[in-house]
């Protein structure tokens, strides 16, 4: 049987063991998938448990994303890029770095018919998560990111031809009627917290939030009811996982999943 986690500090939040392990039920794959509390002081501990076969893979969260490049041995191009890493592996005796979460955000975009080519977006957060949706944004052509982070000094060094950051309390100056706005931060995770004022939403606008736990956070529920369309972070959390999964394997996994059937699982466990 082949091992596979995802650590993080906290965890306990965590349907990564949930999804996977369904996944490996429903196609008849001999693994089993965990989730283990790891402080940042142990990170090197599990590469090397990568290292001598005890786990085939990780998933690497919330707050590590950044941390644990510094274990690993390579760091594949698009994940080096984008300057975290998601998931490891061993590969031809390396410990090997990937993002799956830009090319999940994609995948949950275009599954919802969420267009950012030639538009401006409005993005919270500079964590791992929002590092990877940068890479996946600009991939997608936008125009231009107004990105906001409670330390501005965490951001003021992206900036570049795309990528214009901000501090948060400059957030309701740039919010316009159509924008499409990304939450890439925690906040609303298991609270009824949110970074943006309701006054502030609109119904021609488009919101994302990146957080599934809940499934509706409070931005979500703020603006579903001003009439806004809006996409929560499990379509790009399903997505993830199973490119995920195309890793580890070195075969198309995903393909042979029914999404739908895998997303309405998931939801039923969040209710």
């Amino acid at each position: 049987m082949k091992n596979f986690a995802v650590i993080g500090d906290p965890i306990e939040h965590s349907l990564s063991p949930l999804l996977h392990n369904w996944v490996f039920s429903k196609l008849g794959i001999d693994a089993h998938y965990s989730k283990i509390r790891v402080p940042q002081s142990e990170l090197n501990i599990y590469i090397e448990k990568i290292r001598k076969g005890e786990f085939a893979g990780i998933n690497v969260t919330i707050p590590h994303k950044t941390e644990i490049i510094q274990f690993v041995d390579m760091v594949n191009s698009r994940a080096e890029l984008i300057g975290a890493i998601n998931l490891v592996m061993l590969s031809n005796g390396n410990i090997i770095g990937y993002n799956t979460d830009w090319y999940g955000f994609v995948l949950a975009l275009k599954r919802n018919k969420i267009d950012v080519n030639q538009k401006e977006v409005i993005l919270l957060g500079s964590g791992g998560v929002s590092k990877g949706i940068i890479f996946a944004l600009k991939q997608q052509g936008v125009s231009k990111v107004q990105l906001f982070n409670r330390t501005f000094e965490n951001i003021c060094q992206l900036c570049d031809e795309i990528i214009h950051p901000h501090k948060m309390n400059e957030l309701e100056n740039y919010i316009q009627t159509d924008s499409i706005i990304i939450n890439c931060t925690s906040v609303g995770m298991n609270t009824k917290d949110s970074l943006i004022d309701v006054g502030l939403l609109s119904k021609s606008q488009k919101v994302i939030d990146t957080i599934y736990i809940p499934l509706k956070t409070e931005l979500i529920l703020d603006a579903e009811c001003i009439g806004a369309r809006t996409m929560t972070g499990l379509d790009m959390f399903i997505h993830q996982a199973l490119a995920s999964q195309d890793l580890w394997f070195g075969e198309h996994i995903s393909n042979r999943v029914n999404f739908d059937e895998l997303k309405q699982y998931i939801e039923s466990n969040l209710c």
